[in-house]
């Protein structure tokens, strides 16, 4: 379970976020690691979100025989694939 950040947390991190250095400075290594954890999560959870629809996507274009279509359907889902195990909290 992810647990929204506070204001205050979110300012300060989307300040640092251009500067990993930055962000080891303002927060302490605790709070670097769960603002790192909530954002592999979240990561994890748009792509797995996004293959899911491009898989439904893909079943339309094939029904509808659309092969230049459901080609560039597929290499995007392949990609969103492997971000999600990227991003998987297990590995």
């Amino acid at each position: 379970m992810t647990h929204a950040p506070t204001p205050e947390l979110r300012a300060r991190h989307d300040e640092a976020a251009t500067d990993p250095a930055l962000l080891d400075a303002v927060f302490d290594s605790a709070s670097v690691e769960a603002c790192r954890a909530q954002h592999r999560q979240l990561q994890f959870e748009v792509s797995r979100y996004i293959e899911l629809l491009l898989g439904e996507l893909a079943t339309m274009a094939r029904a509808a025989e659309l092969k230049h279509l459901l080609h560039f359907i597929e290499l995007t889902r392949q990609e969103a694939g492997d971000q999600t195990r990227r991003c998987s909290v297990d590995g």
